[in-house]
């Protein structure tokens, strides 16, 4: 299998590949009650695991670990609601300052799991057009209060995604995760409700080594927090690059995004995204139910 088919494998999240994604995300936060600007940072282990329930379809889970780095916040009451990362955000109106010194914590264990066509649909041209429903997950298994909702949170999913022809170089999709069922955990935390939309635009440049540029935003609405504090809504470019590594495909990239809207309590003012995922081999390969 050439690099170019590799590749355009690794630009489906729901293809046929095992892929273990590990991302590490600096952000850049602003407004309350920060006083200024501070920085976070979250590692994440976010491997995409497809199995084959039959010849022509596939359950594919994506789970995703975050290790976060923040300043430490000094607060009146437990805080730090849901908000894009996994971070938490204070809620508006709470009393609070962050302090000079960080600490280091787990987030909350999130993810999503689809059932999928094992292969794409052709459409006319020779393009490909991908798609999947399941749900989303979250699990209060932070271990700093602050870095997680404490809540255990479910809801649907859903994504789509156009990829090009042979001779086509422009890839677009749609990841949609609503966070709509929150019970459980702590009684004296807000429960989550939030929606994320993650979109997705890849152009493929004409070079011998598959480099392509764009882009993979999270807009995010938390429907728990106030007017003002709903939105973080981010326009992103990067670039990505696929090689061997001896007989393994990894795929390199980095991202830059700015938030056009973001919190007015403790929201991202931009960040960068490094990522490395390397192709890993398939523990299940036969179909679970039938040859």
């Amino acid at each position: 299998m050439s690099l170019e088919e590799v590749a355009a494998m690794m630009d489906n999240p729901l293809g046929n590949l095992w892929i273990l994604y590990m991302q590490n995300e600096m952000a850049r936060m602003r407004g309350d009650p920060s006083d200024g600007a501070q920085w976070s940072n979250t590692f994440s282990a976010q491997p995409i695991l497809p199995v084959p329930l039959t010849e022509n379809w596939n359950i594919v889970t994506r789970p995703i670990v975050p290790l976060i780095t923040a300043p430490e916040f000094e607060l009146d009451a437990p805080a730090f609601g849901d908000c894009p990362g996994n971070c938490g955000s204070p809620p508006s109106g709470m009393p609070g300052s962050v302090g000079s010194s960080r600490e280091t914590a787990w987030g909350d264990i999130s993810g999503w799991s689809m059932l999928s066509p094992s292969q794409p649909s052709v459409l006319d041209g020779g393009a490909k057009f991908v798609w999947g429903l399941g749900g989303v997950a979250r699990f209060p298994t932070a271990t700093k209060d602050r870095f997680g909702s404490e809540k255990y949170t479910f809801g649907p999913a859903a994504l789509a995604l156009r990829q090009p022809s042979p001779d086509g170089r422009w890839t677009f999709g749609l990841l949609q995760q609503h966070y709509i069922w929150s019970f459980g955990g702590n009684p004296k935390r807000e429960r989550v409700k939030s929606s994320q939309l993650q979109y997705i635009w890849w152009y493929k440049l004409p070079t011998k080594t598959p480099i392509s540029i764009g882009a993979t935003p999270i807009a995010e609405v938390n429907w728990q927090a106030d007017s003002r504090d709903k939105w973080s809504i981010p326009l992103g470019i990067g670039a990505s690059t696929t090689f061997f590594w001896g007989k393994m495909p990894v795929r390199l990239g980095a991202e830059f995004s700015w938030f056009v809207v973001s919190p007015d309590n403790y929201g991202k003012k931009f960040f960068f995204k490094l990522y490395l995922a390397p192709v890993i081999p398939r523990l299940i390969k036969k179909p679970i139910f039938g040859e």
